[in-house]
């Protein structure tokens, strides 16, 4: 029996051989099989099962750790990979173990880059002794664009729950699908209530078609829209929106709309506000035209009538005038003729303020018309005193004129007005004058054109709140029932007017420290050739104090 089964010394050569060449071409195909491993792309790391010391690196696992691959088998595998969050002993019982997938796992390259991989291990056998091939798989990009996506959605997330403004997505049917902290607020549901409901239930029914509008027109290509909308909140009036949509595509495809709603209701109630002040602004405007008007007729029908009554009322009054001074022509008493002489005093004041009503009247009913004819400045000007002397006698006040040799003669203008204004500052500075003098002076003002004149006084002046109105009409400084000095305060009304009628300017000021007032008037200045034949100016008018 042994003697059949033995088998003779050259068969079990022969079969040694052979098991020492299959060892040897094992061996061959392992060698090749590490070097390939070492040549391939993919990062590789050989290393000891006991000791976890680095056999072999290729080029892709020194350029991941920044290694030196010929230095790579003076270190130790948890040297090289130097892990966070995980204990150096459980590490290496994973490094340990014949298969195993460990990661992903963060490390730490040599020159400090953070490193995110997954090593596959398998069992190897090197020279006879146990090791491991450490296939690394590199996840450092794309955990790096998880964290920026995460970031990314975190941000969206905080920006969706915390903005001011109504986000929502609903589908193309309008079902919604997300809103955000505020639309609860807004609409005062909760977010459980309005996901699956459709948007167009908050709106009223008047405007559900709008609505639906916008829903059709990003179907129809449209990948924005503006619009404004009203909501039903669940408690509270109608509120307002103001709503930007756009359409989400997937695939090249829309899958929903995402829509930002703004609260303007105060807004839109504000401009019905201010509408309805506007309105009422025009309405008032219409009522102020109107009394406008009416109030410019009453001013013109009252100009007439007063101007109608005025002239009316001078006729008669030069009756009663020249009745009283053929009756002081006659022989008389005294008594008689103290009588005779108050009614004529009486009759030339009413006639004084006959005169002003009619000027001032006629100048603001736009009828008032001045001659532009020659007249002598100087004679003018002595008859106008001349006519004033005998107050200023009267009254034991000097009356003085200086007329400049630098005025020609004979000036273009209307002679009575020109008259008048002098009539009227002068009479109003014999008024206020109680001692003293009044001084009429003529010259060429400062700037060497035009006519100037000033008429001085040496009275009360006028006090500082006078000033402003001076010249306004039925102005008086003293305006009480018992003041010492008479007039219609329309005299220096009358004369600004008829000065700017005539283009010049009017004015006044205390003849500070000295007592009294000095009222001026400047007016443009055309020579006139004397030969011409100058106007009469015999017809001069009342002065008006």
């Amino acid at each position: 029996m042994g003697a059949d089964t033995a088998q003779n010394p050259a068969e079990l050569r022969a079969r040694v051989a052979e098991l020492e060449a299959t060892v040897e071409a094992l061996e061959g195909r392992m060698s090749a099989l590490q070097q390939i491993l070492l040549d391939h792309s993919v990062p590789v790391i050989i290393y000891s099962a006991a000791t976890l010391d680095v056999l072999e690196a290729n080029d892709s696992a020194a350029a991941l750790y920044g290694i030196d691959r010929s230095k790579a088998g003076s270190l130790n595998l948890l040297e090289l990979l130097m892990p966070g969050g995980r204990s150096v002993a459980e590490l290496a019982d994973h490094l340990k173990k014949p298969v195993n997938v460990i990661g992903p796992l963060r490390q730490r390259a040599i020159d400090g880059r953070e490193v995110v991989a997954t090593m596959m291990l398998f069992s190897f056998e090197v020279k006879g002794a146990d090791a491991r091939i450490a296939m690394i798989y590199d996840e450092t990009e794309r955990h790096r664009a998880e964290a920026a996506l995460r970031a990314s959605e975190e941000s969206f997330r905080d920006l969706f729950e915390n903005a001011n403004d109504f986000i929502f997505v609903h589908d193309l049917k309008g079902e919604l699908l997300a809103v955000n902290r505020a639309g609860e607020q807004l609409t005062g549901y909760g977010r459980q209530e309005l996901v699956g409901e459709a948007f167009g239930a908050l709106v009223p029914a008047d405007a559900q078609n709008r609505a639906r509008d916008n829903i059709r027109a990003h179907l129809g290509g449209s990948p924005t829209q503006h619009y404004e909308l009203p909501v039903l909140p669940r408690a509270g009036s109608l509120r307002h929106l103001e709503v930007s949509t756009r359409t989400m595509y997937s695939s090249g495809n829309p899958i929903a709309i995402q829509g930002i709603a703004r609260d303007v209701t105060e807004r839109k109630l504000a401009q019905q506000r201010l509408l309805e002040q506007a309105e009422e602004l025009r309405r008032k405007n219409r009522e102020l035209s109107t009394a406008l008007r009416l109030a410019r007729e009453a001013t013109q029908l009252k100009e007439q009538f007063l101007a109608n009554t005025s002239h009316e009322l001078r006729t008669p009054m030069n009756g009663i005038m020249g009745m009283v001074n053929l009756l002081r022509a006659s022989d008389l008493t005294a008594d008689q003729r103290e009588y005779a002489d108050s009614i004529s005093d009486c009759a030339n004041d009413l006639l004084t303020i006959i005169n002003d009503l009619l000027d001032l009247s006629q100048i603001e009913a736009g009828r008032f018309s001045l001659n532009d004819e020659p007249f002598n400045l100087r004679e003018s000007v002595k008859s106008v005193l001349r006519l004033l002397s005998v107050r200023a006698a009267a009254k034991g006040v000097g009356l003085e004129h200086q007329v400049s040799d630098s005025l020609p003669g004979f000036i273009y203008g209307d002679c009575v007005r020109f008259r008048q204004i002098v009539t009227n500052l002068t009479a109003n500075a014999i008024k206020f004058t109680l001692q003293g003098s009044v001084q009429v002076r003529l010259s060429v003002p400062p700037g060497g054109a035009g006519l100037r004149c000033e008429v001085t006084d040496s009275g009360i002046g006028v006090s500082e709140a006078a000033r402003g109105h001076i010249f306004e009409a039925f102005f008086q400084a003293d305006g009480t029932p018992r003041r010492k000095f008479g007039g219609t305060g329309l005299g220096l009304t009358i004369s600004k007017q008829l000065v700017e009628i005539m283009g010049g300017s009017i004015g006044m000021f205390n003849n500070d420290p000295d007592p009294g007032a000095t009222f001026w008037f400047e007016l443009p200045l055309r020579a006139a050739d004397g030969a011409e034949a100058p106007a009469d100016c015999s017809a001069t008018l009342p002065e008006t104090v």
